[in-house]
């Protein structure tokens, strides 16, 4: 379809009913549709007529159209659809394709070519059904394109197959193409199905080979599986999937049971997920290829040529000796079922036996260890590993086999030793089974015989102990034989021997403390066991013989007819015996004196004797001095340092016996001695002193203190000393009631010859005579008694404070009163009257901290108290105090200037009823009335910034420290004004409104000063200085510091606001000349230029010459200016005014008729106006010139470093009749704007003095003209 013609499409409405009906088409409004009939229109139909319709398309591309028309009637619309099909693809494909016959399981193509032959480019889509395949599926084909399309061809069964191929076109046409195709199983086949290995030893293998026959025309590929369907293999990979289903719920659970929800545990769970979805995936991509331990078949899988043969190796591997059978199957390419082989193998395990399979060991000796070896045969031709199975006999496990497990190498032989330890006695008959790895059966070993007991004998027939001591043991030795082949391990016991505990000898009985053990010995309810074997469990070796001991020791007075009796362990119980005999005795002891006289005794001090005992009896004794009963009702205590002891048959020994006196006088006691074993009353001794006490010598006998003040202590010693060989307790105290004496130390002991020294102290409580007794009583002695003397003088009146002698006040800030509270208290036995007053010594009017108010003295300050009047007083002034009454007293003082006081505080006091009034008390107080003062790190502080033209104005800080240097703290407070801040010393600003800091003597404050040299926003250098102002919370003193803050910038000074060129001679020009200094420490770039604004700089020009009028007595024509430079940085900024908005409007006389000459202070002239004519008579008209056409400045830039000096020009071109006004700007790189106001006039001559200077001028002008000629 053309886009350039129209086309006509008719349409007919038609009426059916029997009536009319009013019927309008309407068409909406389209560029490519239009209706040619009239639009929106009702028109009557009548029955059975129809209405053609016209509509014009107008296509604008080749393009698929589509639009509607409407039909309206008075019951219903119609709907009629306008479509106009544009440009169509038309794919030129086969309509059938038939694959014909094709192999069962093998993929057979057919290629085809697929043609755009339409006239639009083709988006395609190709699709069919299983087991028919196309490639590609989608694609794109140009006007006159073409691309092959494969179709695939892959049945899985035999049988015919039909269905189509489906060509989707994106406009949505469809076309079908036929395919058909027929499958059949192919000339595939094994060579054999049944593959015998038959017997084969485990840990060998055998190997057997099948053949793959390919008779057919096509490439086959063979997989070997071990089920025979399809269906089987799939069921095996669901049953595998599942396994890991569950494996997998059962990590996820155990995982989040572990870790929890951290995340840690999160990350690790996404790990293990993906892992085991991985394994899924792995079953599902599965060959599910043959895998089997036993038979083992490869090449697994490959590809046989048409016409060919494959050869497929087997493997039997037997594990176990049983017989194995198998069917595998092979899926090959062009066979619908599986081929099956199927596999048999017999498995043969170790052949193993012993060269004898009965043993006869005949009699053996119980406890002994014979040994016997057999061999162990292998017959197979594999290796045999055997192990020992353990016995469940009592009598099998003594038997033990060396070794019980090994491996035996093929047609070899292994000796094992046999160890026989019998434990029992009687017939035998064990049979032992060796497992042998990879038989069924085992290798049996019997062992036949007979266990019989030992043969022992003693050396001799008994053993006679004869008489032996009470308590003394007594050895014999014997010898025991053992006539066995084998050790035998034996017990000895004496038959008859108690059953308690061990016997007790004399030399374990001496060191017995308890009486009750020597009067009545050691008896229990069971007897001691008296004999001691040694060794009493041994072992006896085979054919040798063991030393046997036996010990008597007694402790019944007896004759013993006793037996040794022998136990084999594990034999018999009293194997053999021998007879014992013996008899115990005690010996009978005496005194030689029974009667001890130790003399005059210190009462608890030992003194000693010697008691003799004698033994007249044939046999050795043990005796003991018993210790003493009721110590607490004797007179006397006894003791011994050797109280036991052993006394030979016939011989004597000697007890020493000390004896202490317990009371004064006559003094008794009765000791006794027991002998060890025998029975009746110990022996007696009586022992017999007189006791007395120390003997105390005291000195002095008298004590006389004197004269004594009160209220202090003063010290007499006494010396006590101890003639005797005891300690002498004694106390000492105070005869009466008497406060006033104190006894150091009240009592005491003195060692025996030693002495102590009492210390009598006497702290007097009035102003009179005291007396006294001092007693000295001395323990178990006589009392001594010493008088004691004082006279006390001096006052009992006391304070809290030390103010005898001197009190100082230390420092204290002026302007503030100082006050010292202290209490007085009569520590006497009268009452008293106390007046107190004050007169001054001498006072210092220097200051030790500097004035006490900043500024003048006050004229009175040195008269605020009569010359000699005290600066403190005490109140109150007057006082009585009643014994053990205090009060407080109040001394205040107040200096309003800083000096050092001294003054004296004096004390008068009346005791009881006496009238005489008498000085008690004379203190000297001593004040120092100061000012706070401060030491500070700098006395001034100044911030210099220059500030380049790139720089950035920030915050600076410098560091100040205020030490207070004076001997008080104080509260200090710190104010600064804007620009500038107090702050920490980590540089955070410290609000206005803090708290005061307190400052310690000789404490140090850090701070910080912050300014802001960006406080002003324009470019000029500037100076700001601040007070710094330090108050004090105790003292109206102030201290002050000056804080300077310079910022420079680039800037200049300019010698004048204003350059007035006056009025000159029209077409003339004039120069005038101004000085511009940098004064500043920073190097200025600078640069000039006009102000070309209408409304602040004008232009006119004056219709008539304009009147002159002077304004200055200097004269007319010469450039006055002020002539100053800027000495300091205060001088700089009184420069000239910049500009900072370029709108201001200067004030301009340019609507006045007559021009005004602008006003020109008063400054020294510098140089003489230079003009020189444009031309000599000009009367050309000229058009109004602009600005840089009548003003000029030289040099337009430059650059002045610190101090440096330009001279700048400014020209002035008199054009005829002008009357011009602008300003001039001078711009500062990295600084302000100046600006300089230039005014001038031109006129034509008017006066003599102009003509008179004009041709002066000219003349000068003539003349450096002919100089240059010449």
């Amino acid at each position: 379809m053309s886009t350039c013609l129209h086309k006509w499409q008719n349409h007919h409405c038609m009426s059916f009913p029997q009536v009319s009906h009013l019927v309008k088409v309407t068409l909406e409004s389209s560029p490519y549709f239009q209706l040619l009939d009239p639009n929106d229109v009702y028109r009557k139909l009548p029955p059975g007529l129809s209405k053609t319709v016209s509509v014009l398309f107008t296509p604008g591309h080749n393009r698929d159209y589509f639009h509607r028309l409407i039909c309206v009637t008075e019951r219903e619309e119609l709907i009629v659809p306008i479509r106009a099909i544009g440009a169509r693809a038309i794919l030129n494909f086969p309509d059938q394709l038939d694959f014909s016959q094709c192999p069962v399981k093998y993929s057979t193509q057919k290629t085809a070519l697929l043609r755009n032959v339409g006239n639009r480019e083709a988006h395609f889509q190709l699709s069919t059904q299983s087991p028919f395949s196309v490639v590609p599926a989608t694609g794109t084909l140009g006007i006159g394109d073409s691309v092959q399309v494969t179709v695939g061809f892959l049945p899985m069964w035999t049988g015919d197959y039909s269905t189509s191929l489906v060509m989707h076109y994106d406009t949505g046409e469809d076309t079908h193409t036929s395919l058909h195709g027929r499958t059949v199983d192919v000339d595939i086949r094994l060579d054999r199905n049944t593959l015998a290995f038959g017997k084969t030893y485990i840990t060998q293998s055998k190997l057997a080979t099948v053949l793959i026959h390919n008779q057919s025309d096509v490439t086959t590929c063979f997989q070997w599986k071990a089920v025979g369907t399809q269906e089987q293999e799939n069921h095996l990979k669901l049953r595998q999937y599942l396994r890991l289903c569950r494996q997998e719920k059962d990590k996820l659970s155990d995982f989040v049971t572990e870790c929890g929800v951290d995340a840690t545990g999160q990350e690790r769970f996404a790990l293990v997920t993906r892992s085991l979805q991985s394994e899924r995936a792995k079953v599902g991509e599965d060959p599910m290829l043959l895998s089997d331990d036993i038979f083992s078949l490869w090449p697994k899988e490959g590809e046989i040529r048409p016409k060919c043969w494959a050869e497929i190796s087997v493997l039997f591997k037997p594990q176990a000796a049983q017989l194995y059978e198998q069917t595998v199957y092979c899926e090959v390419t062009g066979r619908e079922n599986r081929l099956p082989l199927h596999l048999i193998g017999e498995g043969l395990g170790p052949w193993l036996c012993f060269k004898y399979e009965e043993l006869n060991i005949k009699n053996v000796c119980v406890r002994a260890k014979p040994k016997y070896e057999v061999i162990l045969l292998n017959k197979g031709p594999i290796e045999a590993p055997f192990r020992l199975d353990p016995p469940a006999t009592t009598m099998g496990s003594c038997f033990t086999f060396l070794p019980q497990e090994g491996i035996l190498a093929p047609k070899r032989l292994q000796v094992i030793r046999i160890s026989f330890c019998p434990t029992t006695m009687g017939e035998l008959q064990e049979q032992f089974y060796f497992h042998v790895t990879g038989s069924p059966k085992p290798v049996t070993l019997t062992l036949r015989g007979c266990v019989v007991g030992p043969t022992l004998r003693f050396d001799v027939p008994a053993l006679h102990f004869g008489d032996v001591s009470f308590g003394f043991p007594h050895t014999l030795e014997c010898r025991l034989f053992n006539a066995s082949l084998a050790h035998m391990l034996v017990e000895l016991r004496v038959a008859g021997d108690g059953l308690g505990e061990l016997s007790v000898d004399s030399f374990t009985q001496k060191n017995t403390l308890s009486n009750h053990f020597w009067r009545e010995g050691a008896r229990g309810s069971v007897g001691p066991r008296e004999f001691a074997v040694s060794p009493c469990r041994t072992t006896v070796r085979a054919l040798k013989s063991q030393l046997i001991k036996i010990t008597l020791c007694s402790n019944t007075a007896r004759e013993y007819k006793l037996e040794l009796v022998v136990d084999v362990i594990g034999v018999g119980l009293k194997w053999l015996t021998l007879p014992l005999t013996a008899r115990c005795m005690a010996p009978a002891l005496r005194v030689l004196d029974p009667v001890v006289w130790f003399g005059p005794c210190c009462l608890k001090f030992p003194y000693t004797e010697k008691v003799t005992l004698v033994n007249d009896s044939d046999i050795r004794g043990c005796y003991r001095l018993l210790s003493q009963e009721d110590k607490e009702k004797a007179s006397a205590w006894y003791s011994s340092s050797e109280p036991s002891g052993i006394i030979e048959a016939h011989g004597s020994v000697q007890i020493p016996i000390t004896l202490e006196a317990q009371q004064l006088g006559e003094c008794k006691a009765t000791a006794e001695v027991a002998m060890f074993g025998r029975e009746g009353s110990p022996l007696e001794l009586h022992l017999q002193c007189i006791g007395h006490g120390p003997v105390v010598c005291v000195q002095p006998g008298e004590i006389n203190f004197g004269t004594t003040r009160v209220l202090k202590d003063k010290s007499k010693r006494i010396h006590i000393e101890n003639h005797s060989k005891i300690p002498a307790p004694f106390r000492v105290e105070m005869a009466g009631r008497g406060s006033c004496w104190r006894i150091e130390p009240c009592e005491a002991v003195i060692q025996p010859t030693s002495e102590v020294v009492v210390t009598v102290t006497a702290s007097l409580d009035d102003t009179k005579e005291f007396k006294g007794e001092v007693k000295v009583l001395v323990e178990n002695g006589r009392t001594i008694i010493i008088p004691v003397r004082a006279v006390g003088i001096g006052t009992t009146i006391v304070t809290d404070k030390n103010l005898h002698s001197e009190l100082n006040l230390k420092s204290h800030f002026s302007c503030s009163p100082c006050c010292c509270r202290f209490t007085v208290t009569n520590r006497g036995r009268r009452a008293q009257r106390l007046y107190w007053s004050t007169e001054s010594v001498s006072t210092a009017g220097q200051s030790t901290g500097g004035p006490a108010l900043r500024g003048k003295r006050s004229k009175n300050a040195s008269r605020s108290r009569r010359r000699g009047s005290p600066v403190f007083k005490v109140q109150p002034l007057q006082v009585d105090l009643r014994p053990g009454q205090s009060a407080e007293m109040v001394l205040k003082g107040c200096s309003s200037t800083a000096q050092e006081v001294k003054e004296r505080l004096l004390c008068y006091a009346t005791v009881g009823k006496e009238i005489e009034k008498k000085r008690i008390m004379q203190v000297n107080v001593t004040c120092s009335f100061i000012c706070p003062a401060v030491q500070i790190s700098s006395t001034a502080m100044t911030f210099r910034v220059e500030k380049q033209p790139s720089d950035v104005l920030t915050l600076q800080y410098q560091p100040l420290s205020v030490k207070n240097v004076c001997s008080l703290p104080f509260s200090i407070v710190l104010h600064l004004e804007h620009p500038f801040r107090i702050c920490s010393k980590d540089q955070q600003p410290i609000p206005a409104d803090s708290k005061p800091v307190r400052l310690d003597a000789g404490e140090e404050l850090n701070l910080c000063i912050q300014f802001n040299p960006a406080y002003e926003k324009d470019l000029h250098s500037r100076v700001a200085e601040r007070v710094l102002r330090m108050r004090f919370k105790e003292h109206p003193h102030e201290e002050q510091m000056i804080v300077r803050g310079e910022v420079y910038f680039p800037n200049l000074d300019l010698e004048s606001e204003f350059v007035d060129f006056g009025c000159i001679i029209n077409d003339t020009e004039q120069e005038l000349r101004m000085e511009m200094t940098n004064c500043g420490p920073i190097a200025a770039q600078y640069h000039w230029s006009l102000l070309t604004d209408r409304q602040l700089n004008t232009i006119r020009f004056k219709p008539s010459p304009p009147k002159f009028k002077r304004q200055s007595s200097k004269k007319e024509g010469e450039f006055l200016r002020r002539y100053s430079k800027a000495k300091s940085v205060e001088e700089l900024t009184k420069t000239p005014k910049t500009i900072q908005n370029s709108a201001q409007k200067p004030a301009d006389a340019e609507d006045s008729p007559e021009a005004e000459v602008l006003p020109c202070p008063a400054v020294e002239p510098q140089r003489p106006v230079r003009k020189r004519a444009w031309r000599r008579f000009s009367e050309v008209e000229r058009p109004k010139p602009g600005m840089q056409e009548v003003f000029d400045v030289r040099p337009l830039w430059g650059e002045l470093q610190p101090g440096e000096s330009h001279t700048v020009t400014f020209t002035f071109f008199g054009h005829a009749n002008i009357v011009a006004r602008t300003t001039a700007l001078c711009h500062v790189q990295g600084g302000p704007t100046y600006q300089v106001v230039v005014a001038g006039e031109a006129s034509p001559l008017a006066t003599n003095w102009m003509w008179k200077k004009w041709t002066e001028g000219l003349s000068a002008d003539d003349d450096l003209l002919k100089s240059d000629e010449d």
